[in-house]
């Protein structure tokens, strides 16, 4: 049995379709997940600033040891993180 070309065409743009349909899917449950984390991480951090600090300390590290480059973090980043006086105080630490 021979398929027309007409057919083949169309049945392959439809498979096509559909696995991009399937793809968008995944994405978007992919998505619900992430800011259902993200949700709860957010509760979390508001009840525990602490956390919240070490956290983002942690995620500058790991930024610095993955790349292996220079991060550039704005002064209020600096600010809240508290790391200005934790700096200086590095900093004095070794003129002395």
């Amino acid at each position: 049995m021979r398929i027309p070309v007409g057919l083949q065409n169309a049945m392959s743009q439809q498979a096509q379709a559909e696995r991009e349909r399937q793809a968008r899917v995944i994405l978007g449950e992919a998505e619900v997940q992430v800011s259902e984390q993200f949700s709860q991480a957010s509760l979390a951090y508001a009840d525990n600033p602490v956390a919240l600090h070490l956290r983002a300390m942690n995620m500058l590290y790991e930024a610095i040891r993955d790349k292996g480059a220079t991060v550039i973090v704005p002064s209020a980043a600096v600010e809240t993180m508290g790391l200005g006086g934790m700096l200086a105080l590095t900093s004095m630490g070794k003129q002395q």
